[in-house]
């Protein structure tokens, strides 16, 4: 009884868990470019992104933040070759399990940069957050940090 009443009911996709974290996405992109477009910044959200993770896994390697920052390694190196011709970051040749790498360090222009534009951010977003409870914000987080998790199962994301 129950499969009849389902499939009779009107599937509508818009409003679903995927579609409205997908509207999300869109508004937190928007947001970004605005940011950086309206502040005459020389970044993208992209290169705020690499930063960022450069910043807090010292010595990371592309391929390693092309998979934290969900894009493929050909994108990633534009990304970083855009920031190492801007001087916010340097690539330093090493080893490991007898390969090549480039490691990434962040330079003192990079952090400084980085730093100015997280604090301006973080007061856009305070904003934002002020309307809802931090404990609710912390529960949607981690929520979706277990959905997160879930897809990165199910998605094969070739990076």
């Amino acid at each position: 009884m129950q499969n009849n009443t389902k499939c009779n009911q009107t599937i509508d996709f818009s409003k679903s868990v995927f579609y409205k974290i997908e509207q999300l996405s869109i508004y937190t992109q928007m947001l970004a470019k605005n940011f950086f477009e309206i502040r005459r910044v020389d970044l993208t959200s992209d290169e705020f992104a690499a930063l960022n993770h450069i910043l807090n896994n010292p010595n990371i390697c592309q391929r390693d933040l092309a998979k934290l920052i969900l894009r493929d390694r050909v994108r990633t190196g534009r990304i970083l070759n855009s920031l190492e011709e801007k001087g916010y970051i340097e690539r330093v040749n090493d080893t490991k399990n007898n390969r090549l790498v480039r490691r990434l360090t962040i330079t003192k222009s990079g952090k400084k940069l980085y730093n100015e534009q997280f604090n301006i951010l973080s007061q856009i977003m305070d904003k934002v957050l002020e309307k809802f409870p931090e404990e609710k914000m912390i529960e949607l987080r981690d929520t979706l940090t277990q959905l997160e998790t879930a897809l990165s199962e199910v998605v094969d994301f070739n990076i």
